[in-house]
């Protein structure tokens, strides 16, 4: 059975990341139907009563008492999944409601996207793009002549919402994105009606509260917690309760300092749009220097060797460039990660994001590490997929602080996956951690970027060669904790809105409703009045439902995690090694708490107790 399973998740894998790169109806037949057909396929054998019965044999035998821990975690799991879906046996509703979540998480998803693609504002008039960086006007130019239009055009993603209401000077551009973005897909703002999320997300609502039912589970978000880290609902609202009110003073001080300033500006009362505008302000000013200037040191051609070789210096691992080896797109770079000259897997960095697709930041899974009942090693492979615009020779593309956090960030996840020691696909792989441990790697490497001795590593000026100096490091540092607790209140209302969402469901509240009380006892993110924010937050249908707390639950466990690095040295080798060993190796193996205690108690390369 596992030997069934790798080739058809291998398969399913390369399907994946091939959907992502190619375009046309012949091939999105093909491969819906490749798609259906591997589904079915799992949900049968998940089905299937007999093989249920063999592996429950198999549990009880005295051979399985026999079982190293890691094989008996794997036959734990497989167990687990059978008993999952065990109603199914009962010839229940299961399948049935299962269809439709699967169904109505795709709708939400294309809906979202043709909302995206669907709102666009051109410009003529360039100082009403005064304040915006050279490269994102570069892009909206690009864009324009894309379409045959002059001037330049602003289109409505994150990325460019992010942007404009940072850094445009003119209030009325900031407004409008603003506006358009969080009514996307719904029935307020310039585009209501079209494409409404609004009931498509109520039915999902309703269908995943009656999946859990036919569960067991008194609703959805106990029955996901079930599997995770946090194993009941209680904890995780115990967690983010804590997290918020050690967060409060901080949010009254920076919400203070930033009404403050706009009043400064002539603005008595600032709109929400004007928020990250004045933040931003506010960190140019505390630091000195701005995020536009900054960005110079950090082209990402050259950061990305960098961060590359602190890995090295961290786990005593190469990476060598294949060029010898076809890859799906020109830009796309494979890396051969190898130990004392034996290669143990592969990384492959594709960077940027292709004409006419909705950037985004992930990594994603080719194959998992196993080793085969003949004993031979199949390499683990991870994909990289960049969300960034492609620069040139004359135009680097230059990171900002966020973005090299997310490029850190999601190097975090394939290291994850390639220096697993797990002998088995079903506990060596990152896409088989739950949702709260699997964040963790990503996490923690974001932790680097707030080290200047790591920016100043990593960090290379794309005309002059030089590294960062010293002083603009401090700088650096300075902007990017200045009014920092915007992102962190960001990231809060969203894990207590979703939680509250799949924890509540069927109380008598709207999703509105819901997201109006979770936003006011927060209260630090003002909102617009139609806002309908839930119908496009996508983490609601990608496998982050119920679980968006695992970014906050990840951080803290990461900055705990990083205090040792801080201590030891950031690019500690014993520290890396110990790290590699109690934490990444194992892969999923157990809770990810007691490994991390583990590595915190370990010794340095002093001898000292951590």
């Amino acid at each position: 059975m596992d030997e069934i399973h790798t080739r058809l998740e291998g398969f399913g894998y390369l399907l994946n990341l091939l959907s992502e790169t190619r375009d046309g109806e012949p091939w999105k037949q093909a491969s819906l139907d490749c798609g259906t057909r591997l589904n079915d396929f799992r949900n049968e054998l998940l089905k299937n009563a007999e093989l249920y019965q063999l592996y429950g044999h198999l549990a009880n035998s005295k051979i399985a008492s026999l079982f190293e821990p890691a094989r008996q975690r794997v036959l734990e799991k497989n167990l687990r999944q059978f008993c999952e879906n065990q109603s199914c046996f009962a010839g229940t509703g299961q399948n049935r409601v299962k269809l439709r979540i699967e169904n109505a998480e795709q709708l939400f998803w294309e809906q979202l996207q043709s909302a995206d693609k669907a709102w666009t504002l051109p410009i003529v008039d360039e100082r009403q793009l005064s304040g915006l960086p050279a490269a994102f006007k570069q892009r909206m130019a690009h864009q324009a002549d894309k379409v045959g239009q002059t001037g330049w055009l602003l289109t409505l993603d994150d990325e460019s919402h992010r942007i404009v209401t940072l850094y445009a000077d003119h209030r009325a551009l900031r407004q409008q994105i603003h506006e358009a973005y969080c009514t996307r897909a719904s029935d307020q703002g310039p585009q209501a009606g079209q494409f409404d999320n609004g009931m498509v997300l109520k039915q999902l609502l309703d269908d995943r509260h009656e999946y859990a039912n036919l569960m067991g589970y008194s609703d959805f978000a106990r029955m996901t917690v079930a599997s995770e880290q946090a194993q009941t609902p209680e904890e995780v609202m115990t967690f983010l309760s804590a997290q918020l009110q050690s967060q409060q003073s901080t949010f009254n001080r920076d919400a203070e300092q930033l009404k403050a300033f706009a009043r400064e500006q002539g603005l008595s009362e600032p709109e929400p749009w004007d928020y990250p505008y004045f933040a931003e302000k506010l960190r140019h000013q505390a630091a000195g220097t701005s995020q536009q200037v900054l960005s110079a040191w950090f082209p990402l051609e050259a950061v990305f060797p960098k961060l590359l070789a602190i890995a090295t210096d961290l786990f005593a691992v190469d990476f060598i460039e294949r060029k010898d080896v076809p890859t799906w797109d020109p830009d796309v770079r494979l890396f051969e990660v190898s130990e004392e000259g034996t290669c143990i897997g592969y990384i492959y960095f594709d960077p940027y994001v292709a004409d006419g697709r909705d950037g985004y930041a992930q990594t994603t899974t080719i194959r998992d590490r196993q080793v085969t009942v003949e004993g031979q090693l199949r390499r683990p492979i991870a994909v990289l997929h960049g969300w960034l615009p492609r620069g040139t020779a004359a135009n680097p593309t230059l990171l900002d602080h966020l973005q090299l956090r997310i490029l850190f960030h999601e190097l975090g996840h394939c290291l994850h996956q390639v220096l697993s020691q797990a002998d088995y696909r079903d506990i060596s792989s990152i896409n088989r951690l739950s949702r709260d441990s699997a964040e963790f790697a990503g996490c923690l490497f974001e932790r680097w970027c707030f080290s200047k001795e790591c920016l100043v590593r990593v960090s290379t000026h794309h005309q002059t060669g030089a590294p960062l100096p010293d002083e603009m490091a401090d700088q650096l540092i300075a902007l990017v904790t200045t009014q920092a607790s915007w992102e962190t209140a960001n990231n809060l209302r969203n894990a207590l809105f979703d939680f509250e969402l799949h924890r509540t469901h069927g109380d008598g509240r709207s999703i509105e409703q819901v997201f109006k009380q979770v936003s006011e006892q927060i209260s630090h993110l003002p909102v617009i009045a139609n806002s309908r924010l839930a119908n496009g937050l996508d983490y609601l249908v990608t496998g982050y439902e119920a679980r968006m707390y695992a970014y906050p639950w990840c951080t803290a466990l990461a900055e705990r995690v990083f205090q040792r690095f801080k201590r030891d040295g950031v690019f500690n080798a014993t520290t890396g090694k110990a790290l590699r060993q109690h934490v990444l190796g194992p892969g999923d193996s157990g809770s990810l708490h007691e490994p991390i205690e583990a590595f915190l108690q370990a010794t340095d390369h002093r001898g000292e107790s951590a």
